[in-house]
């Protein structure tokens, strides 16, 4: 087989790789996106609020024990398997399972001993309320993250995928049964999150030992595994730590310097982040999937040092998420309020939708480049330049001083993504060498969006 041949073969693999997982990947977010449109509509505006403020620190806390492992096995896995050594792979998903528990057991008892101190940095109590209903999936999360990481690297994206879509189907079931039998609605939708999360890491269990992969001595697995999950993790909390920060200052904002009541405030924060934002986050369905297909991947190319490969491969994810951010901005952009009407009953959301459209490419772009540093072995440059970007965007959200406002809010947004991408683009160039294609690709894509809006 000449060289020709393995680089079509690879490509062949990725291709299809991409498309199993982007489809399971749509149908998964399109059944979160009719759940995040029931829910919406259930609890309302306001309580959407109360429930964004309580998921966003809850995602903080379980980002610590989900992010940055599951990258590293699945690095690892794909490596070890390479080279055909099955018990270091196998010891390696062992170490990131008893490394998961131990910090999820930690962090959930924190919480609980400390939920009162917690919650006074929230506008409003019930977002603490909301936050004790979702801390018992902290442990079931982190043996669903570990487990996750092994089938990740050993190309089990179908098993991967279907245990996302066994979790969504929980939650759905759990809220719709609930709320038929006139349970507080809050509470359930909160509640709900630890259901899934329990299916997950159960059907995760099954997987991992219906897969051929079985437990093995850690010993020597743990600190390397520690050592290299920490900037990725560290980068993956930042993220998340911003979104809770948005969620505790953006309210506080409002009240303070918006003039805003307390019901208004929450009422701003719901139809935006917690209806308008998920839509915004459409695209990153299939640049998710290849994100998710490429990791593994471009690890082999790193170890095999195919330059080529890398090359090709790093441009062409930037390209996709260009063309995929593009898609549907003139949509969003022409009919926000007419989609925030239809999809959750309410006009604001739209009208907001309409405001932020312009950050899909952004959006698209940073999220790709991340993943792709991460998988380059650039991780600490790559929470370096997403500090960078939330720095630029809190400093916006200050200086707006008493002009701050939802649509201020998306602005600051948008410019700490643009600069982390810069960023990202520059670093990933450097290492991957690729050409300057992608700036065509984006010249072309910005400038089919005005007649595609007209």
């Amino acid at each position: 087989m000449t060289i020709s041949d393995i680089i079509i073969l690879n490509m062949k693999t990725i291709v299809k790789a991409v498309f199993i997982m982007s489809f399971f990947t749509f149908f998964d977010r399109l059944l979160g996106f009719f759940f995040k449109i029931y829910l919406s509509r259930q609890l309302g505006a306001e309580m959407m609020g109360i429930y964004q403020v309580a998921l966003s620190t809850f995602m903080v806390m379980v980002t610590l024990i989900t992010s940055g492992m599951p990258l590293i096995v699945s690095k690892q896995t794909a490596k070890l398997r390479t080279n055909k050594q099955i018990r270091e792979e196998n010891s390696t998903a062992t170490a990131a399972f008893l490394i998961n528990i131990v910090i999820s057991s930690a962090l959930t008892l924190f919480i609980l001993i400390f939920n009162r101190a917690i919650g006074s940095l929230f506008a409003n109590d019930l977002s603490r309320t909301a936050l004790l209903f979702m801390i018992p999936a902290l442990v079931f999360s982190s043996i669903y993250a570990s487990l996750r990481g092994n089938l990740w690297g050993r190309g089990k994206y179908t098993a991967v995928s279907l245990l996302e879509i066994a979790e969504q189907f929980a939650r759905i079931g759990t809220c719709v049964i609930l709320f038929s039998l006139g349970f507080d609605r809050l509470r359930v939708a909160a509640f709900a999150m630890t259901i899934g999360c329990i299916v997950a890491a159960l059907t995760c269990i099954i997987c991992y030992f219906a897969t051929g992969a079985r437990f093995k001595s850690p010993k020597g697995f743990i600190k390397p595994l520690i050592k290299q999950s920490t900037p990725v993790t560290a980068g993956r909390a930042a993220t998340a730590a911003v979104n809770g920060f948005i969620a505790i200052l953006v309210p506080f904002l409002l009240i303070s310097r918006g003039g805003l009541t307390q019901t208004e405030s929450m009422y701003q924060f719901g139809y935006s982040m917690g209806m308008a934002m998920p839509l915004l986050f459409i695209p990153l369905t299939f640049v998710g999937s290849l994100a998710f297909v490429m990791i593994p991947t471009l690890s082999k190319a790193m170890a095999a040092k195919d330059e080529k490969a890398i090359r090709r491969q790093t441009e062409a994810a930037i390209k996709m998420s260009i063309v995929l951010g593009s898609i549907f901005f003139p949509l969003f952009f022409a009919l926000g309020e007419p989609i925030g009407i239809f999809v959750y009953g309410n006009a604001d959301s739209g009208r907001f939708l309409r405001a932020a459209a312009w950050l899909l490419l952004p959006i698209s772009i940073e999220s790709i480049t991340s993943s792709m540093m991460n998988s380059l072995d650039m991780e600490l440059k790559s929470f370096i330049h997403y500090l960078i970007g939330a720095t630029v965007m809190f400093s916006s959200f200050l200086i707006a001083g008493s002009n701050f406002n939802i649509r201020i809010m998306a602005i600051g947004m948008g410019s700490g993504w643009i600069l982390s991408s810069i960023l990202n683009i520059w670093a990933i160039k450097r290492k991957a060498k690729f050409k300057w294609g992608f700036l065509w690709t984006l010249l072309i894509s910005v400038s089919l969006t005005v007649p595609a809006i007209l």
